[in-house]
């Protein structure tokens, strides 16, 4: 009876470890991928001549990707200036922490890849 109960401890003990040890990696992948979503956004509007002022994730059904995102893509809305004017331009980026660059993110739920949309230009990246 006292043996069954140290080893209910510690399974228990051991359960709650490798829960923690989970609930950690996933914090820091999460926050691996925005920082990596943010050096690509500011990447690519520095290199068309413009300054990021706020980047801020928004909700799929109040962009432009409302039809075609799903629980494989983050969707931001990139506010910017370019020649003394305040600009917007829409990111798609992709849910995969080692390829946010990804063609096919999740190929079984049918997942879209990265895509910009700048309306100033009228051009897609």
């Amino acid at each position: 009876m006292l043996y069954k109960r140290r080893f209910s401890k510690w399974i228990t003990i051991i359960i709650l470890i490798l829960l923690g040890i989970t609930a950690i990696a996933l914090i820091i992948s999460l926050h691996s991928l925005e920082k990596k979503h943010e050096e690509e956004i500011r990447k690519v509007i520095s290199s068309n001549g413009g300054k990021v002022m706020k980047i801020e994730r928004v909700d799929p059904n109040v962009s432009p990707f409302a039809e075609d995102s799903n629980k494989s893509n983050v969707i931001y809305k990139v506010t910017y200036s370019k020649s003394k004017a305040e600009l917007v331009a829409w990111y798609r980026g992709v849910s995969v922490v080692n390829n946010i660059h990804g063609k096919n993110p999740t190929a079984l739920l049918g997942g879209y890849e990265e895509k910009w949309i700048i309306p100033s230009d009228s051009s897609d990246f």
